[in-house]
């Protein structure tokens, strides 16, 4: 019964994902609901059955059916960390509601941040809202204070030096405010073994930035399963 449960779960993560994908691209336009989607490439309207999250990039190879352009793998693993997200999120009760609006939130920022390393401050407001309405301090202990107040000061003096974005040090706030300072801590380290991994797969230039509120989103994933 578990496996059902968690399996719909995931698709209905991989949806949001799919729908947090499509705000991003229309937010500019503010057209987010009426308008139909189609391929950035060929401008050709797209069906329902081009629009199955992963099925679908799956089915058609990763190309547009039309013009046979690729399709950016971003999209399909982005849906892919969503139902990953998602999956043991309890639905039928406020405290699942309010995290997979949270997790919405964060998804929101990550795609932006991944795209143009910024992102736009509406997008964070529901998490920000919920993680100080709902927030875990009261339940914080000595150990967590400490750890809380370090982490905090480290994120915050490399914010200072301009070695890392003040998003970051926002989300974790957000996370170590509504969830805890455990999984916070957790999430930053999935968050940085994963970028480690990323820029040693990839060589990148040292001195070259990229965006680490990806890795963020897919460490808090995957930590849910962990605590």
């Amino acid at each position: 019964m578990n496996s059902i449960y968690y399996f719909f779960n995931f698709i209905i993560g991989t949806c949001l994902a799919s729908h947090a994908l499509v705000i991003y691209e229309r937010w500019p336009e503010r057209n987010i609901i009426f308008a139909r989607s189609h391929c950035d490439n060929c401008k050709s309207g797209l069906s329902l059955l081009d629009e199955i999250p992963l099925f679908s990039f799956l089915v058609l190879r990763g190309r547009c059916k039309y013009c046979q352009s690729s399709i950016p793998a971003e999209l399909f693993l982005f849906e892919l960390i969503g139902g990953i997200a998602f999956t043991i999120i309890d639905f039928s009760n406020k405290n699942g509601i309010l995290t997979s609006i949270l997790l919405f939130s964060l998804l929101l920022v990550t795609i932006s941040d991944y795209n143009q390393q910024n992102f736009d401050l509406l997008f964070l407001v529901p998490a920000t809202l919920i993680a100080i309405f709902y927030n875990q301090f009261s339940n914080y202990n000595l150990i967590d204070w400490i750890s809380f107040i370090c982490i905090i000061s480290i994120l915050g003096w490399n914010v200072f030096k301009q070695k890392m974005g003040s998003g970051d040090l926002i989300i974790y706030l957000i996370i170590s405010s509504y969830f805890s300072t455990t999984v916070a801590n957790f999430t930053l380290l999935i968050a940085s073994l994963l970028a480690i991994i990323v820029f040693l797969i990839e060589r990148n230039d040292k001195n070259q930035s990229f965006p680490f509120l990806p890795f963020i989103f897919t460490g808090l994933a995957f930590t849910q399963f962990l605590v």
